[in-house]
């Protein structure tokens, strides 16, 4: 680089408060796009975590504007800096020359700008009747129709499976997540004021809304504007977006209220990345990639996730003018979606709500799946994304009529109403998103090997074909056009031709359908029934069964070699994890999957058991090795209804949602 910039100096700025934007990139759809102040710059090979001498004096005579340090990111080699003020002479008068000018350095790999994304509002149809909430779940002759029940009997997943759920953060206390939400932790890292430094009427200005930065509680405060402002989509009052987006895809199910999620086992790690009105920066995005997937550099502040994802979930999507509409191959959010495949992570992302246009960053970037938004009869949702790319899979997941979710929400305005537990319809792709997520996690149960690769594959293959006119483009006469691969997509989520065709891969294995994870109310007894387990051919001839304890405070078990597990006692302020691993004699393959009980009175959030729960056999995907399943030692997480839970309580329980309230939707 050139003059040296001297290591107390850098020091001194790494020690600095993070100076806030004068200006940032507006996130809506416009003919300008304001110059980005904050910029992540790539350096290659450096020292982590330290800014190269010389690096921060280089861009400052590059830019001839005074540069600061704001962080290095979690992302190897990528650090944070920000513009005191707008280059006003030269040739550096807008983004893209900007971008040219820092990525031609020496030294520099990539510069990307610190980009805003945020959920897109949705308007909800004023149809206020709904005699089925979940018809995408059910097999009601609906083109889309997802037949989930049949699915459920094939596999309800496994709480090995964690689905990283990047967002506003969660209510740990809505009865539809409690006690199936690990720890996580809060990446907003700038503090927002009262009221932002360009808000004026609209709030443009985001940050944590919490009154603090990073830290371990990705709680959701609310991402509600000030009193008298305006979200840049128009809201006024807080979402709970990430607490909807969670609960589509592994809400508690069969217990008897709100909604069923997509897997019944798998945990949840929440991630907080947007604050106010939604909005989330790429550089807080990257460091959640990479702290979800344990891929990147460990910040001694933040320390190392405990629970690694195997999925993650983005619901948020923007425009982006600078690369031309598309995703560039070294922009840092694509490095991160890369680096997280690279780890065996699944990335799904929101498609976009722009009514038509082509799929959104980051849904963009190579290795993603985009998740866009399809009605029941298979047409796609007026205001979904849609189209195809390089690199990237586009499908649409089944809404309801005229593409629209139902999921837990909370009833506050502002901050969350402690006795506001609710359910609502929303409309957008960032709940189409979860639902592949879901899905997702359902093939990792069945087949606990699969890779990214081979999960994009079986998603493709099996996705359902659009039915005739299913575009939300129209010709001339308003008539809806035809769907084709590049115009829309590989078509619609297949949620049970995609297990079976991962059942059908070579060498098959068993399946352990182990029964939802539960909350419980007692000491026990309760009963864990995994009669719906089968053997590599799909039959129930020639299984073993062995049930072991994983996780939590020891408890007291019988009939551990039968398909019902009896946990006779020991959960009283206990949350205990049981995997189960069953065997076919005829192939000698075996499979295993896991089930919480989380007692109701624990502390989800702080529980730590006070002595390891046991060992387990498992055989992956390849059956014939044995790893024992890891107890998690600071996982907070639990499970859904209690007692002996069966499936044939599903469909009443669906009928109990009448009342919802409608609202906007978000994405």
């Amino acid at each position: 680089m050139a003059a040296a910039f001297s290591r107390a100096i850098v020091a001194a700025l790494w020690a600095l408060p993070s100076i806030g934007l004068a200006q940032t990139l507006n996130v809506v759809t416009t003919t300008a796009t304001p110059t980005p102040m904050r910029w992540v710059v790539n350096m290659g090979n450096q020292t982590q975590g330290t800014a190269p001498a010389g690096m921060l004096q280089t861009l400052q005579n590059t830019l001839g504007v005074p540069v600061s340090l704001v962080r290095p990111l979690l992302q190897p080699n990528s650090y944070l800096v920000e513009m005191q003020s707008l280059p006003v002479l030269g040739s550096l008068q807008t983004p893209q020359a900007i971008r040219a000018a820092l990525q031609a350095l020496p030294g520099v790999r990539f510069a990307s700008p610190d980009i805003q994304l945020q959920r897109t509002a949705v308007p909800a149809p004023n149809d206020g009747a709904y005699s089925v909430n979940q018809a995408s779940y059910m097999h009601t002759g609906a083109y889309a129709s997802l037949r989930m029940q049949d699915v459920w009997e094939q596999t309800r997943g496994s709480s090995n499976v964690v689905i990283a759920v990047l967002d506003s953060g969660v209510l740990f206390e809505n009865p539809e997540l409690k006690g199936r939400l690990l720890p996580g932790y809060d990446f907003v890292s700038r503090v927002t004021p009262p009221t932002g430094s360009t808000e004026s009427g609209t709030v443009f200005d985001s940050g944590s809304n919490d009154g603090d930065g990073r830290d371990p509680d990705p709680s959701d405060p609310g991402d509600a504007p000030p009193p008298g402002f305006n979200c840049p989509d128009g809201s006024t009052t807080s979402s709970w977006h990430g607490t909807t987006v969670a609960s589509v895809a592994a809400a508690q199910s069969n217990n008897g209220q709100f909604l069923a999620g997509m897997d019944w086992n798998a945990k949840v790690l929440p991630v907080r990345v947007s604050g106010r009105c939604g909005i989330a920066t790429s550089s807080d995005i990257v460091d959640a990639f990479y702290w979800a997937t344990g891929s990147g550099r460990v910040d001694p502040t933040i320390g190392v996730n405990p629970n690694p994802a195997n999925i993650i979930n983005l619901s948020f999507a923007t425009d982006t003018p600078l690369f031309g509409g598309g995703c560039a191959a070294n922009d840092m959010v694509a490095l991160a979606i890369a680096d997280a495949r690279a780890r065996n992570v699944s990335v799904v992302v929101s498609a976009g709500n722009n009514s038509g246009g082509a799929v959104q960053y980051p849904a963009n970037c190579a290795g993603t799946i985009a998740a866009g938004a399809a009605e029941q009869d298979g047409q796609l949702a007026t205001y979904t994304a849609k189209g195809a790319g390089t690199g990237f899979v586009t499908l649409h997941a089944p809404g309801n009529s005229n593409g629209l979710y139902v999921g837990a929400s909370n009833t506050g305005t502002s901050s969350p109403n402690p006795n506001g537990s609710t359910a609502f319809l929303f409309a957008g792709t960032s709940f189409s998103a979860p639902m592949v997520a879901g899905a997702i996690s359902l093939l990792r149960a069945v087949r606990p090997s699969l890779t990214p690769s081979q999960i994009d594959s079986l998603l493709r293959n099996s996705a359902r074909p659009y039915p005739a006119n299913a575009s939300n483009s129209t010709n001339l006469v308003g008539a809806r056009l035809d769907c084709t691969p590049t115009s829309c997509g590989v078509g619609l989520l297949n949620v049970l031709g995609a297990v079976q065709a991962a059942r059908a891969l070579s060498n098959p294995l068993p399946v352990a359908n182990v029964q939802q994870s539960a909350v419980v109310a007692s000491n026990g007894p309760f009963e864990l029934d995994a009669a719906l387990s089968t053997n590599s051919a799909g039959g129930n001839a020639n299984l073993t069964y062995s049930w072991q304890q994983v996780f939590g405070n020891p408890v007291a078990l019988a009939g551990t070699s039968t398909s019902a597990l009896q946990v006779q006692s020991g959960m009283a302020g206990n949350i205990a994890e049981f995997a189960l691993t069953v065997t076919d004699t005829a192939t000698n393959r075996s499979n295993t999957s896991v089930v919480r009980l989380a007692n109701v009175s624990v502390n989800e959030r702080t529980f730590t058991p006070s002595s390891a729960g046991g060992g387990g056999s498992s055989s992956g995907g390849s059956g014939t090795g044995t790893s024992a399943p890891t107890p998690v030692a600071t996982s907070s997480g639990g499970g859904g209804g209690g007692g002996v839970l069966g499936l044939a309580g599903m469909l009443g329980m669906l009928m109990l949602l009448g009342g919802w309230r409608q609202r906007l939707g978000v994405a």
